[in-house]
């Protein structure tokens, strides 16, 4: 892949990364964990990540599948989890094409 394709598709993940980030920075506020939470319910999992690591990781909304995972199932979302996520992503695209368009 050469660096422009590589470029492109940061920009248009970067979306998908966002509401991602979104989603779970929501999720932790709806159910009142803090990342120390979420740290302890990970090691109990035998994941170990500090806390500041899993905030960075949240920030940018860079997360193996695995791990995204494993966070949905130990913050206890529901099924619809993905539905919601891409829910944002629609309206962030929406609202991108709004400011596109002025």
């Amino acid at each position: 892949m050469n660096p422009e394709q590589s470029i492109q598709n940061k920009s248009s993940l970067a979306i998908y990364r966002n509401a991602l980030s979104r989603y779970i920075r929501s999720t932790m506020v709806l159910k009142e964990l803090k990342y120390d939470d979420l740290v302890s319910d990970l090691d109990a999992k035998g994941v170990y990540l500090t806390a500041e690591n899993l905030r960075s990781k949240v920030s940018k909304g860079m997360f193996s599948a695995d791990l995204l995972l494993l966070l949905f199932e130990t913050m206890q979302v529901s099924d619809s989890a993905c539905n919601e996520i891409l829910k944002i992503v629609k309206a962030s695209t929406e609202i991108e094409k709004g400011a596109k368009a002025k």
